[in-house]
């Protein structure tokens, strides 16, 4: 369970890092790209919490 606990954190860490990147972008499209990998990350985040708790 430790260790399904640190990717949980190092997963949202990183989705609150390209929610970061996609605010400071410069570029509409780098704007879109940082937003979507934070949304992936936040998505693969609430796939292990809901598998955690199934089993």
């Amino acid at each position: 369970m430790d260790r399904s606990k640190t990717k949980i954190d190092v997963k949202t860490a990183l989705a609150e890092k390209y929610e970061r990147l996609s605010r400071n972008a410069g570029s509409a499209p780098k704007r879109r790209k940082y937003a979507f990998d934070a949304l992936r990350y936040r998505r693969q985040v609430e796939q292990m919490l809901r598998d955690q708790a199934n089993g």
